[in-house]
């Protein structure tokens, strides 16, 4: 029987070894993507052979719990302990965040089923040349931003974030957070998670990098690097400073992006029309949607 524990931030390092056994490029497969939303879905993980599994209890879904779709050696031994579990607890059985990819094996498996599509919680993946270079007429706007910033501040310096100056990104965190109106539940979250990740950015152990003007922090950004895909979990700029935010975006990408890696996932927009228009505008590639599949 399948034993679920409440995710902490102490088993980071367990739970990490098993995201790049995920075949899909959505950040719910990252230590950033599972962590930063633990208690917000009120997660929970067992392992079985080698094999972890999510338990999450989703919100917008009639408070429904799910499991993730497994990660891991024993795949479909993984789906049948998650029946048994739902039977022996006399809980539905249903997956969220599962990707086409994953109802094709789960269909497999249960004949009859029902899908729900996860509103506001689809990825937007791009090229990694796009974002790196921002070549093209469908940039224009990108470029002219960074320009405008590049001749306004040109003493502007990016660098990776590390114990040397992470004190100096909490405060500007701080300080940008008193200016910013955050009321939604799924911002009041988002901010809380960045608090812990830099109060805990030795234990996370994402690449961060920052951009200073006359010395001091304008912007900085936290992503992860898993197989061929740099995952932005965390993007914070000052707007005073006229495009901030595209620099900030265009330099991480630089800076942390390998020949080896071919895609950037910006996440979610979690039903943010502002973060929907940006997101966008930077002509993501794939835009992965995510469901929830309940067994009948």
């Amino acid at each position: 029987m399948l034993e679920f524990n409440k995710l902490h931030l102490r088993d980071l390092d367990k739970v990490r070894a098993y995201f790049p056994f995920a075949v899909n490029r959505i950040c719910d497969n990252t230590v950033g993507g599972a962590f930063m939303w633990r208690d917000y879905f009120s997660v929970e993980f067992a392992e079985y052979n080698e094999t972890v599994i999510f338990k999450a209890k989703i919100k917008y879904h009639n408070n429904i719990n799910a499991f993730s779709f497994p990660l891991g050696k024993d795949v479909r031994g993984s789906i049948e302990m998650v029946v048994k579990y739902c039977r022996v607890n006399e809980i539905p059985i249903a997956f969220c965040t599962a990707t086409t990819e994953d109802m094709k094996v789960l269909k497999t498996v249960f004949p009859v089923y029902m899908v729900f599509k996860e509103a506001n919680w689809s990825d937007y993946v791009y090229l990694a040349s796009d974002i790196t270079t921002l070549s093209g007429r469908k940039y224009s706007g990108q470029r002219n931003h960074i320009n405008s910033f590049r001749r306004a501040y040109k003493d502007h310096v990016f660098e990776e974030i590390s114990d040397a100056n992470i004190r100096e990104v909490r405060a500007f965190f701080a300080g940008l957070t008193l200016k910013q109106d955050i009321s939604s539940e799924t911002a009041i979250e988002e901010h809380n998670k960045t608090i812990e990740v830099l109060d805990n950015f030795d234990a996370y152990g994402l690449p961060g990098g920052l951009l200073r003007v006359d010395g001091s922090v304008v912007a900085f950004a936290i992503g992860e690097v898993i197989g061929n895909v740099f995952f932005v979990h965390i993007e914070k700029a000052d707007l005073r400073f006229r495009g901030a935010y595209q620099v900030i975006n265009n330099e991480f990408a630089r800076h942390f992006v390998s020949d080896e890696i071919k895609f950037i996932n910006r996440e979610e927009d979690v039903g943010d029309e502002g973060l929907r228009i940006s997101k966008l505008a930077y002509h993501p590639c794939e835009i992965i949607d995510k469901y929830i599949f309940v067994v009948e």
